[in-house]
């Protein structure tokens, strides 16, 4: 198998891929030619049986064809395949034309021979090539039919020709090289065909290896629309600064609840919350950055621009706290409640990590205030709090009420946060 050239190594796995590709699709060419070898052995044998003349030995080509690919196909099913088996199944699909010309000649001269099916199908056999996506498997083809063609027009057919067919100049040299050189052709457009296709395939391969090194660096839990603008471009080696909205989530409790069942029954139902909260995120175009023990860091903003973060992320809470009530509700899980902050600012967005293991993340004050906005829940009995500067963001809502200026961890200045009107803070602590 040709390998990659240049500064452009080959994916990892895609040797593997490509020769699990090609074994597929010699196995669909295997079963389309014992198809046509039943077809063709059974009307041969529905000619013999109804006392027609035609030669025993054409039901010998057809049970020979039909048996070489039965062979095959067994072959193939137990991995017994072998690459150099697809030259010889190449050489017995153009020497059909061969062997068919030959019996022409036997039962009906060297005019019918010429004229007939036997010649076509060289065509046949060549075309059997290209869906084999082998590039030098097609221009053997191709050499193996043309060279078959002069031998049997050149040394067989013509000295069988009468002086009156000779005169035709359907023998001569020149039109005959020129069939064999049609013949190559068709063998370098497969070649050609096969290169394409195998490109394609090394494309496709390249775009997901891509694609799962971007849910390596994001999480399994992204919207399609984040993925498509990572996999369109670059991420920043230096990272980038970017005005974010960042929500900080934290179940109310939680040492209490894993202490009261069995560790197995704690990772279900965190699963279970975490499956349903990732999909509401996604749903509003946020990313679920990282699971914190029982808590999540989530990022509207980025990595892709968003003008309207903060509406999407009070959106996203909002609906995480409503899917937290319906799943206590129902016993999903007992004694659910959560709290949600929220913060907006700038932030610096990128890959961190080493040569090894890398992650896509969020860095900066926003993210440590965001947590200690979530923090706040706790203290003022809220299921939801979120900064005046995220406030701000969302513009005239008339839904929050001022909950005043409070000091936190790791700032000089107090923070200004807001709150849902009590009717919307029932799962505070």
């Amino acid at each position: 198998m040709p390998a990659a050239t240049g500064s452009h190594p080959l994916p990892s796995g895609f040797d593997a891929l490509y020769g699990e590709t090609l074994l597929k699709l010699e196995s669909r060419v295997a079963r389309v030619a014992t198809v046509a070898g039943v077809v063709a052995t059974g009307l041969v044998l529905a000619s013999v049986l109804s006392g027609s003349s035609i030669p025993r030995v054409i039901l010998a080509a057809t049970l020979g064809f039909l048996g070489w690919y039965l062979c095959v196909a067994l072959l193939l099913r137990t991995g017994h395949f072998r690459p150099w088996m697809r030259y010889a199944s190449s050489l017995v699909d153009v020497s059909m034309g061969t062997f068919v010309a030959l019996l022409d000649l036997h039962v009906n001269g060297p005019a019918f021979a010429l004229s007939a099916g036997g010649p076509a199908l060289y065509a046949v056999g060549v075309a059997m090539a290209t869906p084999r996506l082998q590039p030098r498997l097609c221009l053997f083809a191709g050499l193996a039919a043309s060279v078959q063609l002069v031998v049997l027009i050149h040394f067989i057919l013509r000295p069988a020709a009468s002086p009156e067919l000779l005169a035709t100049g359907a023998y001569d040299f020149y039109v005959t090289l020129a069939k064999a050189i049609f013949l190559v052709t068709m063998g370098a457009l497969g070649m050609v065909a096969s290169r394409s296709m195998r490109a394609m395939l090394l494309r496709l391969t390249e775009s997901a290896v891509e694609r799962e090194r971007v849910q390596g660096l994001l999480g399994m839990h992204v919207s399609e629309q984040v993925m498509e603008h990572l996999l369109s471009g670059r991420i920043p080696e230096g990272g980038e600064r970017r005005a974010v909205t960042i929500c900080f989530t934290d179940i109310r409790d939680f040492t209490r609840l894993s202490e009261s069942q069995s560790p197995e029954e704690t990772l279900r139902l965190l699963n279970l919350y975490f499956g349903r909260m990732c999909e509401i995120v996604a749903s509003h175009g946020g990313l679920v950055n990282k699971f914190l023990g029982d808590g999540m860091l989530i990022v509207f903003g980025a990595p892709t621009h968003q003008p309207d973060d903060a509406r999407r992320a009070l959106d996203a809470a909002r609906e995480m706290l409503a899917e937290a009530d319906l799943m206590r509700e129902r016993g999903e899980f007992p004694g659910l409640r959560i709290g949600v902050g929220l913060h907006r600012g700038e932030a610096v967005v990128g890959n961190v990590g080493g040569a090894q293991r890398q992650e896509y993340t969020v860095i900066g004050d926003t993210v440590n205030t965001a947590a200690r906005v979530q923090d706040l829940t706790k203290v003022l009995g809220r299921s939801l709090l979120l900064s005046r500067e995220c406030r701000e963001a969302l513009g005239q809502d008339s839904a929050f009420e001022p909950l005043g200026a409070h000091a936190v961890k790791g700032r000089l200045q107090q923070l200004e946060l807001f709150g849902l009107p009590e009717r919307d803070s029932r799962q505070a602590a």
